[in-house]
């Protein structure tokens, strides 16, 4: 976690992340890069003649760049910046395009972002932008509600379905442990449709944290009616936590139809969720 890629669009919770950011680069000689994008998709904005013009002129977008900076420089003037190198870039095209260019660009190792959410028919239909980025990013990505001290957190809620596949994950489930300190809570929810007994399903979590060399961890199950709220309800419960979880990386119909347990969980936790994509993950 060296260089971080902070997407910023001067909100709160954009703050937040960037004071995630800045705690998690203080303590490990890290540099950060804030992304403010300007989306260049057509928009035609009326003048009072009714003679609309296209915002990707050159005029317009000097404009927001210079209006950007400014955001960025009052941002700052809010903020303890640790003495972490900060550097501001603007850069225009699509949110989600945008910021898969600049994480190559930049070569940053994770990107850090706000998230507000989002719900019922706007989640199907639209989604954030986090949720995005959690689906498609080549490296791990933090979606942070609110700011939390990185001393704070002594807990990894770390969801698993025993899958033993998955060795890249895990090793920067090892490399995320090591860096906070904390212990891994290994969780499996059951789910009603579930025939496995806890007793059995304790050994199989036991029997998994062995295969991979796994230190200081516990093993937890809980029974909920589906794994979006056994993981929720858990890391709530857990407190001073974050949660990592793979993500699958379902894009276009097949992600409408199947879903991703962890970008819900990135839409409705409290807690700093931290996300890997299965399609880069081996």
């Amino acid at each position: 976690m060296k260089k971080i890629l902070v997407p910023c669009d001067f909100s709160d919770t954009a703050k937040q992340a960037y004071k995630f950011a800045l705690d998690i680069a203080s303590q490990n000689e890290g540099e950060i890069v804030v992304l403010k994008i300007i989306d260049l998709i057509p928009r035609y904005i009326e003048t009072l003649d009714a003679s609309p013009f296209y915002t990707g002129s050159g005029s317009v977008v000097a404009e927001l760049k210079a209006e950007a900076k400014r955001d960025f420089e009052k941002l700052n003037g809010t903020i303890d910046t640790k003495n972490v190198p900060v550097k501001f870039v603007v850069s225009q095209g699509t949110v989600s395009q945008t910021i898969l260019k600049e994480i190559h660009k930049q070569s940053a190792d994770i990107v850090v972002m706000g998230t507000r959410g989002a719900s019922g028919l706007k989640e199907l239909l639209v989604g954030s932008s986090t949720e995005k980025i959690v689906r498609v990013a080549p490296v791990p990505v933090f979606a942070i509600h609110r700011a939390t001290q990185v001393a704070r957190i002594k807990n990894i809620v770390f969801p698993t379905n025993l899958d033993l596949t998955q060795s890249t994950l895990i090793q920067k489930i090892k490399g995320l442990q090591s860096f906070f300190k904390a212990t891994l809570r290994i969780l499996y929810v059951k789910t009603p449709s579930e025939r496995t007994t806890d007793r059995e399903m304790k050994v199989s979590l036991e029997n998994y944290a062995q295969f991979y060399g796994l230190e200081n961890f516990s093993v937890h199950i809980s029974h909920e009616a589906n794994e979006q709220a056994g993981i929720l309800k858990f890391s709530a419960r857990t407190g001073n936590s974050i949660v990592a979880m793979a993500t699958s990386g379902h894009t276009g119909l097949t992600h409408y139809m199947v879903g991703s347990i962890a970008e819900d969980v990135v839409n409705h936790a409290h807690e700093p969720v931290w996300t890997y994509s299965a399609r880069t993950s081996e």
